[in-house]
């Protein structure tokens, strides 16, 4: 690829993470949308970078659905997400809840883990990884950036401890996947260690 078609491609990057990563953050931190509609921006958002992903003729592996690696990954994700599983748990048995996230419903965890957490994990990590690389980003680049558009997102919820665990938590997932490029095993990862945050009221 030459640097005229590299920078073109950088001007594009630029536009999709301005409009698709940021400017939905903004809008709802400043309530011009309502936050009960943050979902329904998650879902729409992932569905038209799906559309841009299929005109940009990205392949699964491009973006992580791929059995490459998956074992790899899978065994060393397992004993960090487990560690931190627990560390949550001890967390809420000896200080209770710091959020009172009781009003979440079955269903929501359901939604969570079958649908948020994959959507989530195909645009910060599977989708920006893909295009980053297109594009020639250093890879520590790749993971700053997406790290730091994954912590953005949950600025909507105007917490501090929350901004910063989730920034800290998308630098782990960031370092993994740049290393193993598979995006089940971050899903999974994510799914589990969301849907213990949320319940024991962490986040």
């Amino acid at each position: 690829m030459e640097i005229q078609d590299i920078n073109k491609l950088r001007q594009k990057i630029t536009f999709i993470v301005i409009c698709g990563y940021i400017l939905p953050v903004l809008l709802i931190y400043r309530q011009l949308v309502p936050f009960a509609w943050r979902f329904y921006l998650l879902i729409f958002a992932a569905v038209t970078i799906m559309a841009i992903a299929r005109l940009d003729r990205f392949s699964g592996k491009e973006l992580g659905f791929s059995k490459q690696n998956l074992q790899n990954s899978l065994r060393a994700i397992a004993l960090p997400t487990l560690a931190s599983a627990m560390m949550m748990v001890v967390y809420y048995t000896q200080n209770g809840s710091r959020i009172d996230n009781s009003a979440y419903s079955w269903s929501f965890y359901i939604f969570f883990v079958f649908l948020s957490s994959p959507l989530q994990e195909f645009l910060y990590r599977g989708f920006l990884f893909g295009i980053f690389t297109r594009a020639k980003l250093a890879v520590w680049l790749q993971i700053l950036l997406s790290s730091f558009l994954y912590g953005l997102v949950h600025l909507i919820y105007k917490d501090i401890p929350t901004l910063i665990l989730t920034s800290l938590t998308g630098l782990f997932w960031g370092f993994h996947y740049a290393r193993y490029r598979n995006l089940y095993s971050v899903i999974i990862s994510h799914s589990l260690l969301g849907a213990i945050a949320i319940l024991v009221g962490l986040v």
